[in-house]
């Protein structure tokens, strides 16, 4: 590494790319750690007898002392995967769940990022923290209440029983729903339909300030842009069915001549194959619990509900004669 080591995690996982390529087998390589997936035993012998072979001809050599054959559950990035899909860590959840409750901002946000770990484990995970984010903000003053006590606390039991994810199957069409609120929004990748349907990923965030100033088609057309990026690698040279509660996105997404804004983003879906499908808004129920809390109690601010004002209306000749009055 002529130019220090900086670079050197993005030149060895180049390296762990082209050892891939062209290899016919299920592998997963994050820089040093590879795994081997197969569906059967014999085929897995076969598989593995494939990587070594691999490993010799690029002259890379493997501790035996940290290789695990043939197991049936497989620790792996903080994640235990299984043939039932992947599963948090309990040991890593027993640590976290010990957490007392944060002190200052600087506690609150290393919380935050060690549980947005594993955010794709918890449903709704935007909504949930929003009190706990609230106080990382710029100006606001510290507060520990009883919001914020209960998104401490609904964290944690989110992750000791998180749902497991299923893994992706190939020939099985992608679907994505999106749902967009005034502050946050929220997606989530599935397959199957029907009795069949589970979920691959979870995935939420806030909205930032300038965002939330968006028309309501284009806060949901960014939670398409938005989904679409999160899970790029999962759905990109392959179908995908983009499924939403909003209709006018139907014929957003097609605009022949888009401009500003629109035109960005009609670039950024280019490479998806994309069919886009209305569903009513009450069957649209994950991904809408993901982007909109409900109203618990009546001191609870969910900035859904709408305030209506009455603005008096002036004539443009009025308001001309006030300001001449005013200059006299």
């Amino acid at each position: 590494m002529p130019f220090g080591l900086k670079t050197a995690p993005a030149t060895f996982q180049r390296l762990m790319d082209i050892f891939q390529n062209g290899l016919k087998v299920k592998t997963l390589a994050y820089l040093d750690d590879v795994i081997v997936l197969s569906s059967t035993f014999e085929e897995h012998l076969e598989d593995l007898r494939q990587v070594l072979d691999r490993l010799q001809h690029f002259k890379l050599h493997a501790n035996r002392s940290k290789c695990n054959f043939a197991c049936p559950k497989v620790k792996y990035l903080g994640h235990y995967i299984t043939n039932a899909g992947i599963e948090v860590d309990p040991s890593k959840i027993e640590a976290i769940v010990k957490i007392p409750p944060p002190k200052n901002t600087k506690q609150v946000q290393s919380f935050l990022k060690t549980y947005s770990w594993y955010r794709r484990f918890i449903p709704q995970f935007a909504e949930i923290s929003r009190p706990l984010s609230n106080l990382t903000k710029k100006r606001i003053s510290w507060k520990w209440g009883q919001d914020e006590q209960t998104a401490f606390e609904r964290l944690k039991e989110k992750l000791v029983s998180p749902p497991v994810l299923k893994q992706v199957d190939e020939t099985k069409p992608f679907a994505l729903r999106t749902d967009a609120s005034n502050y946050a929004l929220g997606a989530v990748l599935i397959q199957g339909k029907g009795e069949e349907e589970h979920p691959i990923e979870y995935a939420s965030r806030l909205l930032t300030s300038s965002e939330r100033n968006y028309s309501t088609t284009k806060r949901e057309a960014l939670a398409v842009v938005w989904a679409l990026e999160k899970f790029r690698g999962y759905v990109e040279g392959a179908p995908i069915t983009v499924v939403s509660d909003h209709q006018p996105l139907k014929w957003l997404l097609s605009l022949k001549s888009p401009t500003g804004r629109l035109a960005r983003w009609s670039l950024q879906l280019q490479p998806y194959d994309l069919t886009v499908e209305y569903i009513p808004g009450k069957a649209n129920v994950i991904v809408d619990m993901l982007s909109r809390p409900a109203c618990t109690h009546e001191s609870f601010t969910c900035e859904i509900c709408t305030i209506s004002v009455d603005l008096p209306s002036r004539k443009a000749n009025d308001i001309r004669e006030e300001q001449l009055k005013a200059k006299i």
